[in-house]
């Protein structure tokens, strides 16, 4: 069945979140080491890296309550590396636009239509319009504004219903095997993983349900990638 809409996760995908991401990871570090904790940024970093591979969702607090026994101080540490993560997260807690994606939504938007599948802020919105790539999007699905979230289906197929087309006539692609590929692939869209960021870029895919259709590594070979998904299909 040919592709008629190709869509979108925000999150390490549209917007790079690696600035934000290594914060975090240096404002827990820092929590811990002024709490007591004598462990250095390196030590820390290659433990959450290590978690990341298998157990990605809560790596850098599981880090933390390696290094911590007591739980006490665990909740402590994570929130003062917290609260300071999300002051510094909340002028644009989306992220920074991801350098050489607007060549891909241009070169995509001239085949197929555009949409965005996303658990992200309702800010985003906006976000789109300052940076100029609104117009390439004809569905905008965002969980705190349409009311489901990533993995349920219910977003997925809300996105479908305003787009008018099937799971088979769409293509997902997203950073995340767990709550991007399975969840999409289930419903039967086509799907890209796209592997790249400090985050999810570590982990492994658990299982077949998780293991996308095609992993594309570099963002100057997304829009060929895409393309090629959707000639196969």
């Amino acid at each position: 069945m040919a592709i008629k809409f190709v869509f979108f996760d925000v999150g390490d995908v549209l917007f790079d979140e690696d600035v934000p991401h290594l914060y975090y990871f240096h404002s827990l570090l820092l929590a811990m080491r002024r709490n007591g904790v004598d462990i250095s940024w390196d030590e820390y970093h290659a433990r959450v890296q290590s978690i990341i591979r298998s157990n990605p969702a809560n790596a850098p607090v599981d880090a933390i309550n390696f290094y911590v026994p007591d739980q006490e101080l665990q909740k402590k540490i994570y929130s003062e590396g917290r609260f300071e993560y999300d002051e510094m997260r909340r002028p644009r807690p989306y992220g920074l636009l991801l350098d050489n994606i607007v060549p891909v939504l241009e070169d995509l938007h001239s085949t197929f239509k555009l949409g965005i599948i996303a658990n992200q802020h309702p800010e985003i919105i906006g976000a789109l319009g300052d940076y100029g790539i609104e117009k390439y999007f004809d569905v905008i699905a965002i969980d705190q504004i349409v009311g489901f979230s990533k993995p349920e289906p219910a977003l997925f197929n809300w996105a479908l219903e305003q787009a008018g087309c099937s799971a088979e006539e769409a293509i997902m692609v997203g950073d995340r095997p767990d709550v991007d590929v399975a969840p999409s692939k289930k419903l039967g869209f086509r799907t890209v993983r796209f592997r790249r960021g400090l985050y999810y870029s570590l982990y492994d895919a658990a299982n077949t349900d998780e293991r996308a259709d095609l992993v594309v590594y570099d963002t100057g070979r997304l829009a060929q990638g895409v393309r090629t998904l959707a000639n196969a299909c």
